[in-house]
């Protein structure tokens, strides 16, 4: 591998986005480490799983982000548990200058390898989220993909200037089984992702399918 978990010393200055590797694991509401003990098991077992398989969730940016963007003003984006970085490259291409933190070293080193594909510049971040340093009001735009922890949602608000906005895109607890894709499934009910976000102005509230799957997406203004 291996001098990519070099990376995680580093700040790098290119590239990020959107699905990926959370910090640890906790599907529905409570905070339980479903896939290690540590952060460093946790990293070693994303890691592992990145480095037999790209392209996880293709190279494409979700659909309602792309829908929504518009309504969105620029400026400083943030993105967490950004994976391979679909999403982050997609906003530094629409005039957004994006951080990113992924929990993975290579998931990061494959994001920045797609950012310079496409000419464009994301700050990615190898960290932890659960003891990331999160900024105040340091952002107009957050960008939330395939991750949900409770305890973590006030973090990822804080960080919105006020007028700013928030995008959470997760898939949806219908009650049904699903099938695992990844590591970590966060499975959130849309009672729990409103309730969330009650403090917040939503502009934009989706349960739909997408490729096949039960998602919920918000857009959120913070007042």
């Amino acid at each position: 591998m291996h001098t990519r978990f070099g990376l995680s010393i580093l700040c790098l200055l290119l590239a990020c986005s959107g699905l990926g590797s959370p910090a640890r694991s906790a599907p529905h509401s409570g905070y339980e480490a479903v896939t290690g003990d540590s952060p460093d098991e946790d990293r070693s077992i994303w890691d592992s799983f990145y480095e037999h398989k790209s392209n996880v969730f293709g190279k494409e940016a979700v659909g309602f982000l792309k829908e929504n963007l518009h309504r969105v003003r620029k400026g400083r984006a943030f993105v967490p548990a950004m994976g391979e970085g679909r999403n982050a490259v997609y906003l530094a291409r629409h005039g957004f200058k994006v951080d990113g933190v992924d929990l993975s070293p290579i998931a990061v080193d494959r994001a920045v390898e797609l950012a310079r594909s496409q000419h464009v510049s994301v700050k990615g971040i190898v960290a932890d989220l659960t003891t990331y340093a999160y900024p105040l009001q340091a952002y107009d735009f957050v960008f939330v993909s395939l991750f949900y922890m409770d305890q973590l949602i006030p973090k990822f608000k804080q960080v919105v200037k006020p007028g700013g906005h928030i995008m959470i895109y997760l898939k949806a607890d219908t009650g049904k089984p699903a099938a695992g894709t990844t590591p970590d499934d966060f499975l959130v009910k849309s009672s729990t992702l409103k309730a969330a976000f009650k403090d917040f102005q939503t502009l934009s509230f989706k349960e739909y399918r997408d490729h096949g799957v039960d998602v919920i997406a918000l857009l959120a203004r913070r007042p």
